[in-house]
């Protein structure tokens, strides 16, 4: 299914339309890279979804809530967020890492011990969980997720941060190449960097 060149000219439009342009573009995505294509068996296939805090979150949940309610989700979340879940609109399990950084005066020292505790957390989780793929828009603690999914095959798709006008953010650099699928929300950004897929604004 081609949206962009879709004869109808209902999905045309909604394609033009940058607020929802990228939505479609990861669903699409979603069903096909990801294998997620209805009828490829009778379970509901599974979506991982990491979620920071502040604009990251409300980004993530405009995309979860344009998913609906075909698949079945569980939430990353960090260990110390009690305000993120209660935001939840399509309930799924939640599952809690150290994120990288707890505190701004945190040493190098303590991140990198709890990168390494998420990383080995997140592994298990997702060993365990078996999503069909999984989705971030930029918060930091998806670096260790991600190379966990990674590890275990299970495909990514990173969405950076519509905040990210002309630069990639420091979670992106590291994560770019590295997923199946990396969308930003700023044309000038895409074309800046090859190899992202340009969809509009989330919000």
């Amino acid at each position: 299914m081609n949206l962009k060149n879709s004869e109808n000219p209902t999905v045309h439009f909604l394609y033009k339309y940058s607020a929802l342009q990228l939505k479609l573009l990861v669903r699409e995505t979603l069903y096909q890279e990801a294998g997620l294509l209805s009828g490829r068996g009778n379970r509901m296939k599974k979506i991982a979804v990491v979620l920071g805090r502040g604009g990251h979150t409300a980004q993530t949940f405009a995309l979860v809530d344009s998913l609906g309610e075909d698949f079945k989700y569980v939430y990353i979340i960090g260990l110390l967020d009690k305000l993120t879940p209660k935001k939840i609109h399509l309930k799924g399990e939640v599952f809690r890492v150290l994120t990288p950084r707890l505190l701004p005066q945190d040493s190098k020292v303590m991140s990198v011990i709890r990168t390494i505790l998420t990383l080995f957390l997140s592994f298990v989780y997702l060993a365990i969980l078996r999503p069909d793929v999984i989705i971030s828009c930029g918060t930091g603690m998806t670096v260790p997720v991600f190379y966990s999914a990674r590890t275990l095959k299970i495909p990514t798709v990173f969405i950076e941060s519509m905040s990210r006008v002309e630069t990639l953010s420091k979670t992106g650099r590291i994560l770019f190449g590295r997923v199946t699928l990396f969308m930003v929300q700023w044309e000038q950004l895409a074309k800046r960097n090859p190899g992202t897929v340009y969809g509009g604004q989330l919000l």
